[in-house]
């Protein structure tokens, strides 16, 4: 059974405009055979499988999210189990981080050049495989070099949910979806990791005391009661229960993904049969040329340092937000329920802001500017509570926290999408992959801090404000330009081709 098309005018070229086929068995043939940005044979339209594609997609994006920040949420459980220190679970979180940078340009070569489809493929077996690696042992040694492995895999893995939601919207979705389509397949990972501070608290048991060294550790291994320096556990969550716990859990993650990878293989292709917009249609700047171009396009760079250094600072806080709250008397179990609800927050805003962004194009900048000042607001209510300023309350942590999610998160989408504006015809991978390298750089650097001996958490807060603080001006100084928009909606017309085989479009002002 056929898709059913949406029905679209293309712009004037050459003195005809062009029009799509009304149907799916319509034989009519596009007006200007000469035109050189289209086959003669191919129409613009819009297919009802593009939703399957972006289901599957962002549960790619909610899965890998879900599995980068499994012991986050349960951090004294695993300390617990494995004898673990604030600096192993930052690891943890950080070897993503550091491969992701490694290993984004060559898999962003292969979205570009192999398509869609090689590279989810990749994606669902290598989640397969480290999340299968991680249920062989709960041995403390061994367990602890394989979830590290699994860390590092899990690095090349998020290379594609990550950088691909606005590759795949340019080929599947038309221009007032492009945003929606965005931030679907973004917020999933946001998704994702709320799910994860509800399921890991929930599937694994929290210990009385809030960390173990690996002395603790090992007693408590051969005496479920007490250890050497009068350590206790409830009955409720032994050493063996927690164990077993977190175990469940590594067993619910491969099957999740093992369900991922049969979704691929039976259905996910690299693209439409037909382009869903004109500039879907035209082939982008090669692979070399557009990263080079990226890096010496000044409106450009100015959107890649407002995005990744606030994402990036307060996803690695998201990622330790149990080490963060412990300071003020807040559980695990309570974290995990702030994580949640901020993550979500963000996500419901994100969707919002990026429809409303479909429906009034050309207004992101404004958009952006709004969610960054209140943003930046909300992390400084976070601050006055987490050090203690202002009367502190569990109501208002929780508040803090979600405003915090709702604003910063939302500006994810509509950052990928600008960025992809302000650089085409550089391609949408390309450019995403850039911008969530530098998004990850951020989350590096801000986790690795931790490494400092006696470090402590106290600075995390005041990091993040600043990080938020940083993308108000350079929003005021950024100059708005929407080519690839103007093209699809016909304010403007394509040019001949350049040798690149891409149209000479100068977006570099």
């Amino acid at each position: 059974m056929e898709d059913k098309e949406c029905i679209d005018d293309l712009p004037v070229v050459g003195g005809n405009r062009v029009r799509t086929a009304h149907s799916p068995n319509s034989s009519q043939k596009v007006a200007d055979e000469d035109c050189p940005l289209l086959d003669s044979t191919r129409n613009i339209k819009s297919y009802r499988r593009r939703w399957y594609v972006l289901a599957v997609f962002s549960y790619a994006a909610f899965l890998q999210s879900g599995v980068w920040n499994t012991f986050g949420p349960i951090a004294q459980s695993a300390k617990a189990v494995f004898g673990w220190s604030n600096a192993s679970l930052g690891m943890l979180n950080n070897w993503g981080n550091i491969v992701y940078i490694l290993c984004m340009f060559p898999v962003a070569w292969l979205m570009d050049v192999k398509g869609l489809r090689v590279s989810m493929l990749l994606c669902s077996v290598t989640m397969v495989f480290m999340t299968s690696i991680r249920c062989i042992t709960s041995d403390p040694e061994p367990a602890t070099w394989l979830i590290n492995v699994a860390a590092i895999v899990n690095g090349v893995t998020s290379t594609v949910p990550v950088a691909g939601p606005a590759l795949l919207s340019a080929t599947w979705f038309p221009p007032k979806q492009r945003a929606t389509a965005t931030a679907v397949s973004t917020i999933s990972s946001s998704i994702g990791m709320s799910v994860s501070f509800i399921i890991g608290p929930f599937m694994v048991p929290q210990p009385e005391e809030p960390s173990l060294n690996m002395t603790d550790m090992i007693s408590l291994n051969s005496s479920s009661e007490m250890n050497s320096s009068g350590f206790s556990l409830t009955p409720a969550a032994n050493i063996s229960e927690v164990r077993g716990g977190i175990m469940r859990l590594m067993y619910t993650e491969c099957a999740a993904c093992v369900l991922l990878l049969l979704l691929v293989v039976v259905y996910f292709p690299a693209k439409p049969p037909s382009p869903p917009s004109l500039t879907a249609s035209i082939d982008r700047t090669s692979y070399l040329h557009g990263i080079k171009g990226l890096f010496k396009h000044k409106r450009f760079l100015v959107i890649l340092v407002a995005y990744s250094v606030p994402t990036g600072v307060f996803g690695g806080l998201g990622a330790a937000l149990d080490m963060v709250l412990d300071g003020v008397g807040v559980t695990q179990y309570q974290a995990g329920w702030i994580g949640f609800y901020s993550t979500v927050g963000g996500c419901v805003s994100a969707l919002l802001m990026s429809r409303i962004a479909d429906q009034f194009l050309r207004h992101m900048k404004m958009m952006l500017l709004f969610l960054s000042v209140s943003g930046t607001a909300a992390s400084v209510w976070f601050v006055l509570l987490r050090m203690s300023f202002i009367p502190v309350n569990l109501g208002s942590l929780y508040l803090s926290c979600i405003l915090m999610g709702v604003f910063i998160n939302a500006t994810i989408p509509l950052f990928f999408e600008l960025g992809c504006e302000a650089s085409y015809p550089i391609a949408e991978g390309v450019t995403v992959g850039v911008l969530t390298i530098a998004n990850n750089l951020s989350g590096v650097i801000f986790l690795s801090v931790l490494q400092i001996p006696r470090i402590g958490v106290v600075w995390m807060p005041w990091a993040t404000l600043g990080s938020v603080a940083v993308a108000v001006p350079l929003l005021l100084l950024f100059k708005e330009k929407y080519t690839r928009t103007d093209i699809d909606t016909h304010r403007i017309i394509v040019p001949e081709s350049d040798p690149h085989g891409v149209s000479s479009i100068n977006t570099n002002t």
